[in-house]
């Protein structure tokens, strides 16, 4: 009878729209699911999730990681886990990364809101030009 290979750990790749934030290994990941908390093993099935904002943990033989992050996709195909988010911060603590994510999060969902609503209105002048070259 073959013995199966039992796999340690899986590649993570943090991935932001402008770079790779962090890639390294790990033997296990917490991330911040949409409906709570959730961990990811080396033998998982492959799958994806929706990703919330909050603190992504990756955890290996040496050493424990914490990255804030602020919503996202989490991919897992074979021995990879992609993690997709907007933004990424890595912390030494949950303490510390805890109160820096509301601070930098909140920040950025204000200037996004102020964002949204500067083109909701564009969008509206832009129709009514529309409506009187009609």
């Amino acid at each position: 009878m073959r013995k199966r290979k039992e796999r340690s750990d899986v590649q993570v790749k943090i991935i932001i729209p402008n770079k790779t934030v962090a890639e390294q290994m790990a033997t296990k990941i917490t991330a911040p699911g949409s409906e709570g908390y959730f961990q990811v093993l080396p033998r998982h099935i492959d799958y994806v999730s929706s990703l919330a904002a909050g603190v992504l943990t990756l955890f290996n033989e040496e050493s424990v990681e914490y990255y804030g992050i602020n919503y996202g996709l989490l991919v897992k195909k074979g021995d990879v886990v992609y993690i997709s988010c907007y933004h990424a911060l890595k912390g030494s603590s949950i303490e510390t990364l805890s109160k820096t994510i509301e601070k930098e999060f909140s920040v950025l969902d204000e200037k996004e809101k102020k964002t949204n609503e500067i083109l909701t209105k564009m969008e509206i002048d832009t129709l009514k030009m529309f409506m009187e070259l009609e």
